[in-house]
């Protein structure tokens, strides 16, 4: 059986056919007129002003480097008929001056122009509304810049100039111990139940488009005063679609005021498995190193995470992105604790407290003030979707950057903490100046031999044995030449075919061989396939990345991180065997005998089995099979 079903999500394993192509093609040829012609062809496009839209920039005329401030966009809509703003565009010369943090109300894509950077909205203004729109910039170049920042109403725009000038560093490095960015000496609260000011906001740094900006924001705790920091490994770490550049660190000077940006941190230690990371203070934001042993930064203790017991109290404070910009706090008590197999009956403590995502990475503390446990979005435990999810780049690879795309994971509700008992190894060990990342699911260099009876084989000779042949404008699926075929000439799209049994447990492995490259394609193979909306897939890419997911009811959850995950180990451009076994709860995939990843899921225990593969933004994949072998393990 073949099926060509799209679900319905759009992320990079799921999806979504709709009209993205036909906008895509409008997109395309919009950027090919700019890059052809320059931005003034463009601005020909759209007509006169929008009647009765009236705007004023609110921007501080003097700002210092590394200092925060508010780009703020007021709108007005002075006319009789209802207005929708459809996109802000910023001066490059601004965005190159400034990096971009937090938009609110929060765009929905950008788009670079040339000259300018376009944010879209689409905000719909009633007459006599009003409407503010509020860019959280942060100064990184010194120089006077100025440019014209455009509101987009239709084919209709509104210009207004702006200008800044850049002054000097506001912070100063602090290898001058005498004067430290918080001015406290270490381990000296306002109250110490309440150790705020050991909380700091870390930002990911990243490079989108040839420009440098945050990525994503989380929190973090200071546990000694010269400078190691506890926080989560999804909050430091890289992924597919974001290379971290650097991480800055803002401090937490008082509880009215935003985090003042005061130094840059390294990575030493990182367990994805956990979620857990340790970074240290080492750079002034200048990039200069500085002495940490004379940092006196204020601290928290680390308590003892196994003595908590039910209906404790608990403090979690740090910087959740929503509601403000300042250090937050939420009160609860102990509610439980989750077990796991790798880490004890105290893998996760639950809590009555509703924590916001951006909270990941902070500080649980117990009624002595003493850091207990980790905020960690593992460790959330309902449904919903991100709160705080910031869109960077395209990473579903559909034309477009919006909110069909992946989000970094920092949002969303936090209902249970990593406790601080699990985070000691690392922490010994990145004192002893250790560094090493640990990737979540992933065993190198470890060999996989398939084992067991086989219980089927096709070697694909003969064209009667039961996979089905069939093709549309989507793609299509045969034999051809003692191999099995699978094509996909749409974007953003998948087919699959089964070869029509029942295994409960099965190890299956398959030949295969990219005919027609695209680049970035996918495929391998699927388990325990019960219908085109819930099964196993188990599948790397072109490029070099893997994952493991399924699909319950029509959703997509990955299994092995929240993106696919790169390996060395998989070869790019040759042929492969690619190895998936399901046995009991265990999920393997494994490339030419060497493990790329091991998970645990129990959703499906038997189904059927089959082959995979599917498209992006490039188009005409075509994936031969051969020797597919199941095997009883």
């Amino acid at each position: 059986m073949t099926s060509n079903y799209s679900p319905p999500s759009a992320n990079k394993s799921n999806r979504t056919l709709m009209t993205c192509g036909i906008i895509a093609v409008a997109l395309l040829c919009i950027g090919a007129l700019v890059a052809i012609f320059g931005f003034g062809v463009l601005a020909a496009i759209f007509g006169p002003e929008p009647e009765g839209l009236a705007v004023n920039i609110q921007l501080p005329t003097t700002v210092s480097v590394n200092q925060e401030f508010d780009l703020i966009v007021n709108l007005k809509n002075e006319g009789q008929e209802s207005l929708k703003i459809d996109e802000i565009q910023l001066p490059k010369t601004i965005t190159q001056a400034a990096v971009v943090g937090n938009i609110s109300p929060s765009s929905s894509s950008q788009m670079d122009y040339g000259d300018s950077i376009g944010y879209k909205f689409g905000i719909t203004l009633s007459p006599n509304n009003t409407q503010q729109v509020i860019f959280k910039l942060t100064a990184i170049t010194q120089g006077d810049f100025s440019g014209d920042l455009d509101v987009v109403v239709g084919t209709k725009r509104k210009s207004s100039q702006v200008r800044m000038v850049v002054q000097g560093s506001q912070v100063q490095p602090a290898a001058n111990a005498t004067n430290p960015p918080t001015q406290l000496p270490a381990t000296t609260f306002n109250n110490p139940r309440i150790p705020y000011e050991a909380v700091v906001q870390i930002s990911a740094i990243v490079t989108v488009d040839g420009q440098q900006t945050i990525g994503w924001t989380g929190s973090g705790s200071i546990i000694s005063q010269d400078g190691y920091i506890l926080s989560n490994a999804h909050v430091v770490l890289s992924d597919r679609y974001f290379k971290v550049d650097d991480l800055m660190i803002s401090l937490t000077t008082t509880p009215d005021s935003d985090p003042v940006p005061s130094y840059l941190a390294d990575l030493l230690q990182a367990d994805e498995a956990l979620d857990i990371a340790v970074i240290r203070i080492s750079r002034d934001l200048d990039g200069n190193p500085i002495d940490t042993q004379n940092l006196n930064l204020p601290f928290v203790q680390l308590g003892d995470s196994d003595n908590l017991q039910l209906g404790e109290p608990l403090t979690i404070i740090g910087y959740p992105g929503i509601g403000g910009n300042t250090v937050t706090l939420t009160s609860g008590e102990v509610s439980g604790f989750t077990a796991e197999s790798d880490y004890g009956n105290r893998a996760f403590i639950k809590t009555s407290a509703t924590i916001a995502g951006g909270n990941s990475g902070g500080l649980a503390a117990n009624q002595d003030g003493k850091l207990i446990g980790i905020p960690t979005q593992l460790g959330y435990g309902g449904e919903g979707q991100y709160v705080d999810c910031r869109v960077l780049v395209d990473t579903n690879r559909d034309g477009f950057i919006d909110e069909n795309d992946t989000c970094v994971p920092t949002g969303g509700f936090i209902n249970a903490l990593r406790p601080v008992k699990l985070a000691l190894p690392l922490i010994d060990a990145a004192r002893r100046g250790e560094v090493h990342i640990a990737e979540a699911g992933v065993t190198p260099q470890e060999e996989v031999n398939p084992t067991g009876g086989v219980v089927y084989y096709d070697d694909f000779s003969d064209t009667n044995s039961g996979w089905s042949e069939t093709s549309n404008e989507n793609g299509s699926v045969g034999y051809f030449n003692g191999e099995y075929f699978i094509e996909v000439t749409t974007e953003q799209y998948i087919i699959w075919a089964t070869a029509g049994e029942s295994f409960s447990d099965s190890s299956v492995t398959v030949d295969t061989r990219i005919i027609s490259p695209t680049g970035v394609g996918d495929y391998g193979l699927i388990c325990r396939y019960q219908d085109n909306q819930n099964f196993y897939g188990l599948e790397i890419s072109e490029d070099g990345y893997f994952i493991i997911y399924k699909y319950v009811a029509g959703e997509y959850f990955p299994l092995t991180s929240e993106t696919w995950t790169y390996s060395d180990m998989i070869p790019m451009g040759q042929p492969s065997q690619i190895t998936a076994t399901c046995s009991g709860n265990r999920l393997m995939l494994a490339v030419d005998n060497m493990l790329l990843a091991e998970v645990q899921d129990s959703s499906f225990r038997s189904g059927d089995v089959g082959l995979i593969a599917g498209t992006f933004d490039q188009t005409g994949i075509v994936v031969g099979f051969d020797d597919f072998t199941v095997r009883q393990p």
